[in-house]
């Protein structure tokens, strides 16, 4: 019981003049930084949305026929796109020591979730099923501060 009191009063020793600045036993105190203000370059992160042709979050499994280093899913799509034997495609993200791969599809495949992978089918196949779709109309623009949702309607008068 002794032991375990002064490797426990070793330890607090330790832990509180790691804190010490070493002259005057005072606590250092640093101020935190914020990792891009490190590197005197902070930027505000752009938000672009994945065009509605990918599915985030899904792998399709198997009929892969190629495996293709490209830097994003949209070089991905694209390889898709200009191979005429490719039906649909997978992206699947950096992981650890693994390289991001794109995986060219002879078949849909089966959609299974993964979130490191983006997906879709070639457009020439959906445009050959579904023909030209147009793109859809932009999401309506919300005034700082207002609500969205429109006006609440009237209530229905109650029967006497």
């Amino acid at each position: 019981m002794r032991l375990a009191m002064l490797i426990a009063a070793a330890c607090l020793g330790l832990a509180a003049s790691a804190h010490a600045d070493g002259k005057e036993g005072r606590t250092l105190s640093v101020r935190p930084i914020a990792p891009l203000e490190a590197t005197g370059t902070v930027t505000e992160a752009a938000y672009t949305p994945a065009p509605a042709s990918h599915e985030p979050n899904i792998y399709r499994f198997g009929a892969t026929y190629s495996v293709v280093d490209t830097a994003s899913a949209l070089a991905c799509e694209t390889a898709c796109d200009e191979d005429a034997s490719c039906k649909a495609w997978s992206y699947v993200d950096t992981y650890g020591a693994s390289r991001a791969r794109c995986e060219l599809k002879r078949g849909q495949g089966r959609k299974e979730e993964n979130p490191l992978a983006t997906s879709g089918v070639a457009n020439r196949l959906k445009t050959a099923i579904l023909g030209d779709v147009p793109e859809p109309a932009p999401a309506p623009q919300i005034e700082p501060g207002q609500l969205s949702g429109g006006l609440t309607p009237a209530p229905a008068p109650s029967l006497p």
